[in-house]
């Protein structure tokens, strides 16, 4: 289905809207005729449940089924899981103390994952209340103490406590489910990501030799989306798309650069038609400024400087990362030609790649060849960039694995859900100093892809 822009456009618009089937906007790709999970009307969860109607229809059962496979399949018999993405993509609870990044791993967030039965998740008192609301009753919900006042009517919760909680009570208590559920099986944790002191632990009361990393098993079994998670990506792109759109509507030259932050938050949840966001991630450039900072507090946007916003938004865990890159001012902004240039280096990267993306194509041999139609350009005779993409989902810092990079020999699959993108840093002594990317999200179908959004094909982009 050959599409423009502006096409592209509406639809993703009335889509959103709920007004027609994000599945008729596929490109290179037959029609499918599912009906979305995105459509109107959505049944609303069991009362007391679901914080969400849209996270009423996560399929955790099969979601568990796969985990649970690969587990019996590698001889384990629990997986202890602390990273907030594996925490949520196995029990359905998107936790925001696991997602952030100043608390230890696991410090209040932990996932316990039997070979057969019920997941377990444990959590701190202040967590429970919304951790038993997200989570469906097959999920066993234990509370671990927290400095919190938590009165629930009883003489317990109103007791003195001691003020010296034990900083290893979350992975005690995982560590004595985990024992319960096993069997005789190995135990998988991300060992990479652990604390010497919930490594200690986990030593003393599992033995070291019954502990194996299961990082990788995880990434492959979040690698193939179910259909409510790539309406869940969807849905999360084309929100990015639109809050990008319109701050490339109103940031105008003469503006002070320091709004263009308070620009991209208040479009951010002025966009959010779903009330379905959680959290808010980007990078901005602007001008000469491509750090990933705030925007500078110190500089006027001048006509024609390049901008560029790179990340997105969270959505019931789910992840989008798209960028656009424009001239301020649109085709009155008068960009310099070798900004002009330069963009139009990097989408011919896109656009070789949009003729090459298919089920069956390997990743590595996708990587050369966009990569070799990025340095056509004398701009680039060596377009040293280290990946031109990768699998997304619930990882908070977007760049799931796999990536599309040199010497990857995985292929594309239907069902995953990949960014392809094409980045440029130009600090002073390049040619055309700023910011740059060209990225887009799509979902791999059986002959082709699903295109959840579209960048522009031109550095002067009349919004």
């Amino acid at each position: 289905m050959k599409i423009n822009r502006r096409q592209f456009t509406s639809m993703a618009g009335l889509s959103a809207a709920g007004l027609i089937l994000p599945w008729t906007t596929q490109a290179g790709a037959k029609t499918n005729d599912k009906t979305s999970l995105m459509g109107r009307p959505v049944a609303a969860p069991d009362p007391g449940k679901n914080w969400h109607p849209l996270a009423a229809k996560r399929p955790h059962k099969d979601i568990m089924g796969r985990i649970q496979g690969i587990m019996k399949r590698e001889g384990y018999g629990a997986f202890i899981l602390m990273l907030g993405e594996n925490v949520c993509y196995a029990t359905g609870y998107f936790s925001k103390f696991a997602y952030t990044p100043s608390l230890p791993i696991g410090a209040q967030t932990i996932a316990v994952i039997p070979a057969d039965g019920d997941a377990h998740i444990c959590v701190s008192s202040y967590e429970a209340d919304d951790a038993r609301r997200q989570v469906v009753d097959d999920v066993k919900v234990e509370a671990m103490p927290g400095f919190v006042f938590i009165d629930d009517g009883t003489e317990e919760s109103r007791a003195e406590k001691d003020p010296r909680l034990d900083p290893l009570v979350t992975i005690k208590s995982a560590v004595e489910i985990a024992k319960d559920v096993a069997g005789n099986g190995k135990i998988g944790t991300e060992l990479g990501m652990l604390s010497w002191a919930f490594k200690d632990v986990m030593d003393k009361e599992l033995g070291a030799d019954r502990l194996s990393d299961c990082t990788d098993l995880m990434y492959e079994s979040r690698l193939i989306k179910f259909p409510w998670e790539i309406d869940m990506l969807r849905l999360s792109a084309q929100h990015a798309e639109r809050w990008m759109t319109r701050v490339a509507q109103e940031l105008k030259p003469g503006m002070n650069a320091m709004v263009f932050d308070k620009i991209c938050q208040e479009a951010a949840w002025a966009e959010d038609t779903e009330n379905s966001m959680s959290l808010l991630g980007y990078q901005t450039a602007i001008g000469p400024y491509w750090g990933i900072g705030l925007a500078p507090r110190n500089y006027v946007i001048q006509e024609g400087d390049v901008c560029r916003i790179d990340g997105g938004s969270t959505h019931l865990g789910y992840i989008s990362d798209i960028s656009r890159t424009w001239a301020v001012g649109g085709s009155e902004g008068k960009p310099d030609q070798k900004h002009v240039e330069t963009y139009n280096a990097l989408y011919a990267g896109m656009k070789k790649g949009l003729d090459m993306l298919a089920p069956g194509v390997v990743m590595g041999d996708f990587y050369e060849a966009v990569r070799a139609e990025v340095e056509k350009s004398p701009i680039f005779p060596n377009y040293a960039r280290g990946h031109v993409g990768h699998s997304i989902s619930v990882k908070p810092q977007a760049e799931d694995s796999l990536t599309i990079s040199r010497g990857q020999k995985a292929k594309f699959e239907p069902g995953m859900v990949v960014c392809v993108e094409f980045s440029y840093m130009a600090a002073q002594g390049a040619y055309a100093p700023g910011g740059y990317n060209v990225e887009d999200t799509f979902a791999i179908t059986e002959d082709g892809y699903d295109r959840f959004t579209m960048a522009n094909d031109h550095l002067i982009w009349n919004v």
